[in-house]
This record gives C-alpha cells, structure tokens and sequence, in this order.
C-alpha cells in the first residue's frame, strides 16, 4: 500500500482557508493532489470556488446541502476508491513529516482496521485524544475523579491521561484524523449515516472492535487539531456540549444492553453534575453552565431504551 492508492477526504464547512492549508499539509507530505478529495457540505458561501483555485489538482464536491458528517464522508470516499482511505477535519494540520506513510504502515499490520495519529494544539502541547470506550468502570473512575491516579500502563483502557508516548492498539479515540483500511472501510459501510454530526467517530470504533479489527494509535505520526472550528460558528459551547452528550448517548444505547447502557450513562452524568455543582461553588458559572450542559445531553439522549 503507498501513497498512490490513498484517498484522503477533507469535509468543509465554511473553513475553506482552514480546509486548503489542511490539504497543502497532506501534499507537502507526498499525498498525490490528484488523490485528495474535498466535500463542501452545503456551506452556502463561495468556499467551494475557492478551493476549486487553491487546490485545482484535487477533487472538490459541492453538496447542495449540509448532509451531516458521516454522509459527507461516505460521499466523499465514493467519489475516489482507494486502498486506503483518510479522514481529516479542516482543522488538522499534518505536522511530523512521514505521518501519512506512518499511518499506512499501521493499516499493514495484521488485522489493524483503523489507526490515527498523535494530536498536538496549536502551541505544540499534547491533545490527549487517546481513551476507553464508556463502559462502567472506565466511567466510575472518571465519575469519581481518580482518572488520573490510574497507572499509567493501565491506560488508556482505564483513563484519558494516558501519556501518548508510544505506537500501541487502542479502543477510540478522537477522530479528527482517522485512517482506514479499505477492506475495513468496506466491511464497515462506512460512517454511520443515521448520526448527522457527533459520536460518528466513536460508533466507527466500536463497530470495528466488533468485527475483529484492531485500532492502532501512531505515536510517530502528528497532526495539529484546533477543535471544533465549523461546530462553533454555529453553536455556543454549552449548545454544543449538549449536542455532543445527547449524540454519545444515542450511540451507547445503540450498542449496549439497557442496563449496562443506563448504569454507563448514570455515571457520566453524575460525573458531570459533580463538576457542575464544583465549579458553581468556585463562582465559575462558564464551566458550571458548560457541564450542565453535558448533563442535560446525557440525560435527554438516554431516556429511550432499546428493546433487546
């Protein structure tokens, strides 16, 4: 596998200046411009024109509407079958030289479905975007605020603080890049396209678990992640985290059994109301509202039972 049956999809939502330099970066790592596929997801601006100038080697769809993150990936994945594919949000940036060869690399391995890249934020620090799937204990733990007692070799399977120091398999992680193998990608079909936006990634993940592929974290491979550049230009941030428990919410409940989807859910909120009532105690009301939000979303996104 080599750079030439690559496909790499940048899904845009009214971020074309983010979007180009994202797909500048993916050339100047030897990604064949021709190889690269940008979705305009209904912005409603000039952006798809504009990239068509930036990028005029490369392959830009422009949606007639916004049709939500999943199907604007699939849609962009059609549009250029490869052996490989990568999804990049349009505000991250390839950083490390040779990330795009270190991450097919990964898809080479055996039975390894998916892999991505370490994160860093703008000032070069470590995202940490490494962590379990929410199940009860990794929850309580986090529920109870000892996260960050856990060993670190006992993460990221028990915790996020995982120091992201070296290339292991992992449970999820935060999509902002992902690679996928083509043959996972298509036993997979794809990204969920009954969740328009949030917990997309984190559905992908489980559902890849499932089939018996392995998750692979590339410690060598790094990209910059300036998180949520499209999301907050259109929503505030309690709106937005809102949005994003509700979505994680449907997709537990979408994956495990009632109970065990209520008791992981239970902890989460009660975490996050923990939180809340803290931080309203120290007067800071931005993050008391903030993670009254994620409590909300919680608990809204997780009244509806499946039946099994």
């Amino acid at each position: 596998m080599n750079l030439a049956e690559l496909t790499c999809v940048i899904l845009n939502w009214r971020t074309p200046d983010y979007t180009e330099r994202a797909g500048r970066a993916l050339i100047g790592d030897g990604l064949p411009p021709e190889r690269l596929v940008v979705v305009d997801n209904g912005s409603g601006d000039d952006s798809a024109q504009r990239l068509r100038e930036a990028l005029p080697e490369s392959r830009v769809l422009a949606l007639g509407r916004n049709e939500g993150f999943a199907r604007g990936n699939n849609l962009g994945a059609a549009a250029l079958p490869g052996a490989a594919y990568l999804f990049v949000n349009s505000d991250a940036f390839l950083h490390a030289p040779g990330s795009l060869t270190r991450l097919l690399a990964a898809l080479g391995e055996d039975r390894v479905g998916l892999a991505v890249p370490r994160l860093l934020n703008s000032d070069l620090t470590l995202q940490p975007s490494v962590f379990p799937h929410s199940t009860p204990l990794p929850e309580l733990i986090r529920a109870a605020g000892l996260s960050r007692l856990v060993p670190n070799e006992l993460r990221p399977r028990l915790g996020a603080h995982w120091d992201h120091g070296r290339t292991r398999d992992i449970q999820a992680a935060i999509g902002a890049v992902i690679a996928v193998r083509g043959e996972a990608w298509e036993e997979l079909g794809g990204f969920d396209e009954r969740r328009f936006m949030y917990a997309e990634d984190l559905d992908l993940f489980r559902r890849a678990a499932r089939l018996g592929w392995r998750t692979r974290f590339v410690a060598e491979a790094e990209f910059i992640h300036l998180g949520g550049a499209s999301s907050e230009r259109r929503w505030a941030d309690p709106e937005r985290a809102e949005r994003v428990a509700r979505a994680e919410a449907e997709m537990l409940r979408a994956h495990m059994r009632p109970w065990r989807a209520r008791l992981t859910l239970g902890l989460m909120a009660a975490g996050v109301g923990l939180r809340s009532l803290l931080h309203r105690l120290r007067g800071n009301r931005e993050a008391a509202a903030e993670q009254a939000a994620w409590l909300r979303g919680y608990l809204s996104g997780g009244r509806k039972e499946d039946d099994e």
